[in-house]
């Protein structure tokens, strides 16, 4: 008869665990008891995640207590025991900005680590599992803007649109960047994909450590970003945040209008294919 876990190995594919590693690398936090018992815990607001991986597990759900009535709602979900030993054994192997962290549990604790195949596309030369980790890692430290803003030098409001990734870790942001540039700029362009230092909160009187963000604000590339991964990701105000933009780059191409630098009245056969897809 098959145990627990078994059962889990059955329900869930390799890009389900590759999707958390991005998501622990991101917003997760391994931590000891005050009896120095081992426990990953996952905190959002994002209820639909959080209750993925509970009901995989079969653990409770928990509420994060407000300070003010105007925050969202925080769920958390924790695994400890053979839930913890099983979900680090899962994740290890796609893991990045918390792989040193884990590998120390793993010698503590004598937890065995399988290896895994490493299945590659033949032409982008990028896994399934890094895919699938990027959208974990979006869904937890990622943000996507499409706005319009007022420019001051043509008088006129324009779209914006800009995809960035927060982290105080470079190691995490340089990853995720060759991944990108693997994905989405095959002319290898130095200007699509930028690390740049982030601005300090102006709304936090505490100090903070050094901060950086990967961004993109070419809106073509921001346009294929959303195509390829509205399907994967799992937070839903990104989700509708993507579905505007993608909406948008249909109604410019049938209107003949431009889309960032695409000029979809000048270039008519790029605008067929943009209508096909």
């Amino acid at each position: 008869m098959n145990n627990k876990y078994d059962l889990i190995d059955d329900q869930v594919n390799e890009s389900f665990w590759a999707y958390h590693a991005g998501m622990a690398d991101g917003d997760g936090c391994f931590n000891t008891t005050k009896k120095k018992y081992p426990y990953y815990q996952l905190s959002l607001i994002d209820k639909n995640i959080i209750k993925e991986l509970a009901d995989l597990y079969e653990v409770t759900i928990t509420k994060h207590k407000k300070q003010k009535k105007k925050h969202n709602q925080r769920y958390i979900v924790s695994l400890c025991g053979k839930n913890y030993r099983h979900f680090i054994q899962k994740i290890y192997s796609s893991l990045i900005e918390k792989r040193d962290v884990i590998k120390k549990i793993i010698e503590e604790q004598d937890i065995e680590i399988i290896k895994k195949p490493n299945y590659r596309y033949d032409i982008l030369n990028v896994s399934n599992n890094q895919l699938a980790w990027l959208a974990g890692y979006f869904d937890a430290e990622g943000c996507i803007s499409f706005d319009h803003r007022y420019d001051k030098k043509s008088k006129k409001y324009n779209f914006r649109s800009r995809i960035s990734f927060t982290s105080t870790n470079l190691k995490v942001l340089r990853y995720a960047k060759r991944v990108m540039n693997r994905v989405f700029n095959k002319r290898n362009d130095k200007h699509t994909f930028r690390i740049v230092p982030k601005t300090v909160w102006k709304d936090r009187t505490f100090n903070e450590a050094p901060c950086w963000d990967l961004v993109c604000c070419q809106m073509a590339k921001v346009h294929l970003f959303a195509k390829i991964y509205q399907p994967i990701i799992k937070v839903k105000r990104k989700i509708k945040k993507m579905d505007r933009l993608i909406n948008y780059g249909e109604f410019c191409a049938d209107m003949k209008w431009t889309f960032g630098k695409i000029n979809f009245k000048k270039n008519e056969d790029l605008r067929q294919r943009w209508l096909k897809k």
